[in-house]
């Protein structure tokens, strides 16, 4: 195979990808709101054709839930998101705020190293989420796990980072990179020492709450 076939098959592999994650994360902004959903209302809110929306909401089993109805004396079958879903996509959303008053906060602190330090934390708490999910969830699907981490990570982090680069290079003649790195690194010297003692008290815990046998 030439490499500009090589080069195509990956382009459409790419664009097939995005289409799904976007497909499914328009269902998840229509169930967002924790009510039951009407499948012919979920084909208007997520501008999705009819076998697009089935295919994925068969493969969502594991973050919606199903039922079926009587409405008006018709068969209907209603979806929703289930809690812990939307527990994610608000944060999603509240996190989507922080990253658009990414500048302001620069411009207050003139050391983007924080607010990238922030990114991190987020990122570890949402990481953590999402391996608690999977411990959780035995039945969990690659899909199911791909599009958490494409919704909560690396979307939002790619977003975050792209928002403070730019916020940046309005301010950059005023940084002093080795003068921030270096408090950065004390930062996270600091910080390292506060996890330290904060996991190494939580593994002494959990190992005095084993029942002797």
């Amino acid at each position: 195979m030439s490499k500009h076939k090589q080069k195509k098959r990956i382009s459409r592999g790419i664009s097939n990808a995005d289409k799904e994650f976007n497909s499914r994360f328009a269902i998840l902004k229509a169930l967002s709101d924790g009510q039951w959903h009407r499948n012919m209302n979920l084909r208007k809110e997520t501008k999705l054709s009819p076998f697009t929306l089935t295919k994925h909401l068969k493969q969502m089993t594991n973050i919606i839930e199903k039922k079926k109805d009587a409405i008006n004396g018709k068969h209907a079958v209603l979806y929703k998101a289930k809690r812990e879903t939307i527990t994610f996509y608000k944060a999603y959303l509240n996190r989507k705020i922080f990253s658009k008053d990414s500048e302001k906060v620069l411009n207050d602190k003139k050391d983007p190293f924080i607010i990238l330090d922030t990114i991190h934390h987020y990122n570890t708490l949402i990481f953590a989420e999402l391996l608690t999910r999977i411990q959780q969830n035995k039945n969990i699907t690659t899909e199911e796990i791909d599009f958490f981490a494409e919704c909560f990570l690396w979307t939002n982090f790619k977003q975050w980072t792209s928002e403070l680069i730019k916020a940046s290079r309005k301010i950059i003649s005023n940084l002093n990179l080795i003068e921030l790195l270096v408090k950065e690194a004390q930062r996270q010297r600091d910080y390292h020492e506060h996890l330290y003692k904060t996991y190494k008290k939580r593994l002494q815990q959990g190992i005095r709450d084993v029942p002797s046998h």
